[in-house]
């Protein structure tokens, strides 16, 4: 049993813990008891092997303690009172020199006392945040607060004719009950007059919004029309618009709209971490990520005919032992959210099934990295965003910006960019020569030389990474005493073993639901009767047939759900269903096409599709112009001819009269004429018998020719 921290550890008696600490170097490893509000404790390293080995405890796989939330569902209040819990829990944690100090109660106690007088707060409110932080796996959203668990959560009280809330104490401007169009009323207010550059107070929004939408017109007595607003019992009170102000309010689009995004991005958002830290404690402490448009061009997976451009390449290494931990090949802009988070994710998840999805079979140990890091060090392109703080700050991540135009501060992942393009540019076509996307005159363009498709390329990159991972000699690390004692190889992957088995450093793991639900992209699916329709294909699952999803979207219509989803490969998405799971919904079996590819090799098959069908339906058209000039001709011709035999002295009463009678005759007739023409056909065949084998293939007309049809059809 390898012990990481965050591993939850259940005893046969039902008593839960999980380990907080864990240094493999001392072996000194502190848990907390996950049914009960008390300090983590010092726990022995053999004592729980044995329980172990015993069968006396086993290890949880899914945390049951993890709550799952989408963050635009949050309320304002959940996200003050988590970021307040968070600023406290980081304070107390920054008043010790190391983690371990904190789990001893001298030091704890001292930094507990600094928070009080700090925050002016009590002992046991920051007791039970640090004790939430620990249970929550040591993310920010183990400190939400349990609003979920508390009465009609985020369900708005009916309407009735009393009015809700408490009486005012004047009894005048008691306000009305606010409805859903009041409420669309103060959001188109506010749009309009509050998030913009004129930089209203909100009294003077509200005030405008009567006007707009609380007033009357009436004619004064010199004829003028003029605005009367309405009686004050049936407009709402400058509270009211206030209380749901607050409740609809985006802070981000206040400061954009009103001061600008520069003025946002300059002094209003978060900064979390410097760039001054280093890797000195071993694995998992320090992760670089960067991207690169590669020097390669690829064609498309459906049609090599078409050149698609050049990849980007998303990159993210461990600052340690220089092992590359996780990749993302894609066609997304550079430097995009999406090709960033699933680069993350790549690196903090298994492997294996990645590496299948390319014809790739990993030996043991080949590439077995999945866990968290501490700290993420970027440029200010990657990692540059609210929302991307909010992903990976969720995660208890730290972020590292490099200041602008200093690319040597990421000297380690770029020298891996260049290798990989080292070892490619050799053997393939379609590179870009000497490193510029330029064409000299009377130069071959190189662009017509691609060859490789994206999945063919991502091939070549996981056999690289793999090479330098566990074979590349990194001549200029520079080892310690201890690791040339050991004698240590200067591969990544032998750096990496010695640093887990003697490094200081925590190999920090989470629940895959989790990293996945924080990292990768999202979108909006339809629940059709049909199935999840989601980039035009269709998804479903074992619980979404048992709780009758598709059913219900069939009698009371479709319905929006939000989707988490991995461009690489759409055969499954991610939801949260009604129980609060992080559920996987798989591919429906009719659209086994589309299975293991990912959303660009995708969009091209359905854009491929498309210019198919549009070939089609020309060509169908054409015909069905052919179909209708061949029908009017016939339709012609028989007019003609009912004309010419029509009885002019039949009435209209005469001709309608005996229908059922006239079909039945009419198929007597058609049978007989049928009959006739097979006996035709025998007579045909023999004579043809009885002529013997014909010179040639007119011979066959000229007996058809001696039949008298017109005889036979009379």
């Amino acid at each position: 049993m390898e012990l990481k921290e965050n591993l939850l550890l259940q005893y046969h008696d039902g008593r839960t813990i999980r380990i907080v600490f864990c240094e493999r170097l001392s072996s000194i490893i502190y848990a907390i008891d996950m049914n009960k509000v008390r300090w983590p404790f010092l726990i022995r390293e053999d004592e729980l092997i044995s329980d172990y080995n015993n069968e006396e405890i086993t290890i949880l796989e899914n945390d049951p303690y993890t709550r799952y939330v989408v963050e635009e569902e949050l309320s304002n209040a959940e996200k003050e009172r988590r970021g307040k819990a968070w600023e406290i829990v980081k304070f107390v944690l920054e008043q010790v020199d190391t983690e371990v100090l904190i789990f001893r109660s001298r030091y704890r106690e001292k930094a507990i006392k600094l928070a009080v007088e700090q925050y002016k707060i009590n002992y046991s409110t920051v007791k039970s945040y640090l004790v939430r932080y620990w249970k929550g796996g040591k993310i920010r959203n183990g400190l939400l607060p349990a609003f979920n668990l508390c009465g009609s959560m985020g369900k708005e009280r009916k309407n009735g004719d009393k009015k809700r809330g408490r009486p005012r104490k004047s009894g005048s401007k008691q306000g009305i009950n606010i409805d859903d169009k009041i409420k669309r009323y103060f959001q188109t207010g506010l749009n309009r007059y509050y998030y913009n550059g004129r930089q209203n107070s909100l009294k003077v929004t509200y005030e405008l919004i009567l006007k707009d939408f609380f007033t009357e017109t009436k004619v004064d007595i010199n004829g003028n029309k003029v605005p009367v607003i309405k009686e004050p019992s049936s407009i709402p009170t400058y509270h009211q618009f206030f209380y749901w102000f607050k409740k609809l309010n985006n802070p981000k689009k206040e400061l954009i709209n009103r001061k600008g995004a520069r003025n946002y991005f300059q002094n209003h958002r978060a900064i979390i971490g410097n760039s001054t830290q280093d890797a000195g404690l071993g694995p998992g402490t320090l992760w670089q990520i960067d991207s690169t448009q590669f020097d390669i061009y690829l064609v498309s997976s459906v049609d090599r005919n078409l050149i698609v451009g050049r990849p980007t390449l998303i990159c993210v290494i461990d600052v340690f032992s220089r092992l590359i931990v996780g990749v993302n090949v894609t066609f997304e802009s550079f430097n995009s959210y999406t090709g960033t988070m699933v680069a993350l994710a790549n690196s903090m998840l298994p492997k294996s099934d990645f590496c299948k999805q390319f014809g790739i079979t990993l030996d043991k140990d080949e590439w077995d990295v999945a866990c968290v890091p501490q700290r993420i060090f970027a440029d200010r392109g990657e990692l540059n965003g609210k929302q991307i703080e909010d992903a990976i700050g969720g995660l208890g991540i730290s972020i590292q910006n490099a200041p602008p135009y200093r690319a040597d501060y990421k000297g380690i992942i770029e020298q891996a960019f260049a290798q990989l393009n080292i070892k490619v540019k050799p053997f393939a076509d379609g590179v870009v020569k000497n490193g510029k996307n330029t064409i000299e005159r009377g130069d071959e363009d190189y662009r017509l030389k691609a060859n490789l498709t994206i999945d063919e390329f991502t091939r070549i990159v996981i056999k690289c990474v793999l090479f330098h991972n566990n074979h590349h000699v990194l001549s200029e690390y520079v080892l310690d005493e201890m690791m040339i004692s050991e004698e240590v190889e200067k591969i990544p992957v032998k750096i990496w073993e010695y640093g887990v088995n003697n490094m200081k450093g925590q190999l920090r793991v989470l629940p895959e639901q989790t990293v996945k639900m924080h990292l990768l992209p999202t979108d909006i699916g339809t629940i059709t009767s049909r199935g999840v329709r989601f980039k035009k294909m269709l998804y479903a699952s074992d619980y979404s047939l048992k709780n009758n999803w598709f059913q219900t979207a069939r009698i009371n219509g479709s319905k929006k759900v939000k989707i988490w989803y991995d461009p690489r490969d759409l055969s499954y998405v991610y939801t949260i269903n009604e129980d609060g799971e992080f559920h996987k919904l798989n591919l429906l079996e009719h659209l086994t096409k589309y299975e293991n590819k990912g959303i660009d090799e995708i969009e091209q098959i359905i854009k491929h599709e498309q210019t198919m069908d549009n070939k089609s339906k020309e060509q169908e058209l054409q015909e069905k112009m052919k179909l209708y000039d061949d029908i009017q001709t016939i339709v012609g011709q028989g007019k003609r001819n009912t004309e010419a035999e029509k009885d002019d002295y039949l009435s209209k009463t005469q001709r309608l009269r005996g229908i059922r009678e006239n079909q039945r005759e009419e198929r007597e007739l058609q049978r007989e004429l049928n009959i006739q023409k097979v006996e035709a056909g025998e007579t045909l065949m023999e004579s043809v018998e009885k002529q013997g084998h014909t010179e040639d293939e007119l011979d066959l007309f000229r007996v058809i020719q001696e039949l008298d049809w017109d005889d036979d059809n009379e």
